[in-house]
């Protein structure tokens, strides 16, 4: 996809609300949902160019729903994200198709490296 959209999916507000402030004066389009459900239907409506997804959700886990998407959607970019850091959910995430796995709390000049990479990277 060549638009710049950015979908974050987290149950958290304070996590949303900082990524969307920071990414928005970045010059992104920044969308948000709060559940898999919610996340599900902006990404059929806006195509977002990339996707910042929460592992643990309150309608269900983000890596297994990463894999029901990325079977629809080809084009799909999604960096995972989680508080908890366990190598069998990084290897599970990549096995589904993230392109980052991102630890909270979260560094924010480490996150725009990642975002300038995979946005130039893939338009």
């Amino acid at each position: 996809m060549k638009n710049n959209v950015i979908l974050v999916v987290d149950d958290e507000l304070e996590i949303r609300a900082l990524l969307t402030r920071f990414l928005a004066r970045k010059g992104y389009e920044v969308i948000s949902a709060g559940t898999l459900s919610e996340g599900r239907k902006l990404v059929d409506q806006k195509h977002p160019n990339l996707i910042f997804l929460d592992v643990n959700l309150p309608d269900g886990n983000g890596i297994k729903e990463l894999k029901k998407w990325s079977s629809e959607f080809d084009w799909l970019q999604v960096i995972m994200m989680s508080a908890f850091d366990h190598q069998e959910a990084r290897d599970e995430a990549f096995d589904s198709g993230a392109m980052y796995f991102l630890s909270k709390p979260f560094n924010l000049a480490k996150l725009e490296q990642v975002i300038q990479k995979k946005i130039t990277k893939n338009n």
